[in-house]
């Protein structure tokens, strides 16, 4: 039976039910594929008159959904497939086919640059770490504006990828395993959110950086008590192994930071504190920089992805800062989302304007075996891409 056709003359209205339609097909294609082994699909579906002024919008849904997509695909694929070389090859063979830059750092390569974090998290998997960087610039050559081609990227977006979380030697259950392919949830966001406006050929300078590693108990792990020196040259105390989140994090963050862009956002699947405090469905966001945190919750409003302020308290400080090094649990229960941001703000010089989310609740949907991952955070920084150079065209 054909559908009914609607229309519909409102542009946030067109561009999020676009986007919609087209993450719901997608994955109904997808679960039709493995059900059926590859038979005909029925084409049928809604049709949605749009008028003519409000293309740009149906195309900005279509772009988004497609990244949501391409979100959704690198989180849920098989742990054993998604290692940290593969998810690394994946970004270099993504960026070719859009025209954005990719660097890719080995073991070897995070070695010799100093990246004692990242490689900490990694030490214990035969799968050795990586850290990626695909960056894409698409504003016009004038080194007589400022924002031109060739100066600081307007938004960095640090991605953590645990491509899997098994605690390390601070061993999860079984039972709190079997979803951890999730892990690697922010990274997957960040690499979709720069590709899609690289396809898009987005007047805006983007980078993303994935710190990718496996968090296995294996020879050569790294131990509670252990201490390594981060990029920053601060001293990390790994208290707890399946803490290892923010550690990852904290050499890309450092990268991020150096040539001083105007925002740097991290997207992490970081603590069950902020599903405790916000729900599943809603995401935590932590920024010392009252701006910059408005940018972003604007982004979301817009997106419909909910997100809700935390405080970054200086009073908790002390739970993760004692001096000499910075431990990587606060040796407390409560609080701990807050602490988590906390450790993190130490590798974020004060005057660089940032904002932390913590995607922990609403990066996945349904039991482990489902597909369940959501691509949050996507379309909320696809709308701050936007924001930041005034343009429609992401």
């Amino acid at each position: 039976m054909p559908h009914p056709a609607a229309t519909i003359d409102d542009e946030e209205a067109v561009e999020a039910l676009l986007c919609g339609l087209g993450v719901g097909a997608a994955a109904a294609r997808l679960g039709h594929e493995r059900s059926t082994a590859g038979s005909a699909v029925d084409a049928g579906g809604p049709v949605v008159r749009v008028p003519e002024a409000l293309l740009p919008a149906a195309r900005r849904g279509l772009v988004a959904s497609a990244a949501v997509h391409l979100a959704r695909l690198v989180t849920c694929a098989p742990p054993g497939v998604a290692t940290p070389a593969a998810v690394a090859e994946w970004a270099r063979a993504g960026a070719a086919a859009v025209g954005a830059g990719c660097e890719v750092l080995d073991a070897d390569g995070l070695r010799a640059g100093g990246y004692g974090a990242v490689l900490a998290v990694g030490a214990g998997s035969a799968h050795q770490p990586h850290l990626v960087r695909v960056s894409w610039d698409g504003r016009p050559a004038d080194p007589a504006r400022p924002g031109g081609s060739g100066s600081p990227a307007d938004l960095v977006v640090v991605g953590k990828g645990v491509t899997f979380d098994s605690g390390g030697l601070s061993l999860k259950s079984p039972a709190a395993m079997q979803d951890m392919r999730s892990d690697c949830a922010g990274a997957a966001v960040a690499l979709a959110t720069v590709l899609s406006l690289a396809a898009q050929r987005a007047p805006v300078a983007v980078e993303a950086l994935l710190p990718l590693a496996e968090n296995l108990p294996g020879p050569g792990a790294t131990r509670p008590g252990d201490v390594v020196r981060s990029r920053s040259g601060r001293l990390v105390q790994v208290l707890d192994t399946d803490f290892e989140g923010r550690v990852l994090l904290a050499d890309a963050l450092t990268d991020a930071c150096a040539a001083r862009p105007r925002l740097v956002v991290d997207v992490a699947t970081l603590t069950y504190q902020a599903v405790v405090a916000l729900g599943p469905d809603i995401g935590a966001l932590l920024a010392r920089d009252d701006s910059a945190a408005a940018s972003v919750l604007d982004a979301a409003r817009r997106a419909g992805e909910p997100l809700w302020r935390l405080p970054l308290a200086d009073r908790y400080r002390a739970r993760v800062d004692v001096g000499w090094a910075l431990r990587n649990h606060p040796l407390t229960d409560s609080g701990r989302a807050i602490t988590a941001a906390l450790f993190l703000d130490a590798f974020v010089p004060p005057e660089q304007p940032w904002a932390h989310l913590d995607v922990a609740g609403p990066s996945w949907r349904g039991d482990a075996s489902a597909d369940g991952a959501t691509g949050f955070g996507v379309r909320t920084l696809l709308e701050l891409a936007r924001s930041l150079t005034g343009s429609s065209a992401p």
